[in-house]
């Protein structure tokens, strides 16, 4: 599974509904539920990284990219 795209579509999501919190979407979402949904979408991300790295894996420093 490549959690790298995983990663980055989340990170995406996180943007633009973090960013429609900034404006008066409430038609589509309320700043309140933004603000849930981008706490979901980062705990999805940390318990992907836990899961796939351990816990001691997610503080160690990574390495470099190629």
């Amino acid at each position: 599974m490549n959690t790298n795209l995983i990663h980055n579509i989340l990170n995406f999501l996180i943007a633009i509904t973090a960013g429609l919190a900034g404006f008066d979407f409430s038609s589509i979402v309320s700043a309140s539920t933004a603000g849930k949904i981008v706490a979901v979408l980062a705990a999805a991300k940390l318990v992907m990284n836990a899961l796939r790295d351990g816990l001691a894996g997610m503080t160690k420093p990574q390495p470099p990219v190629q």
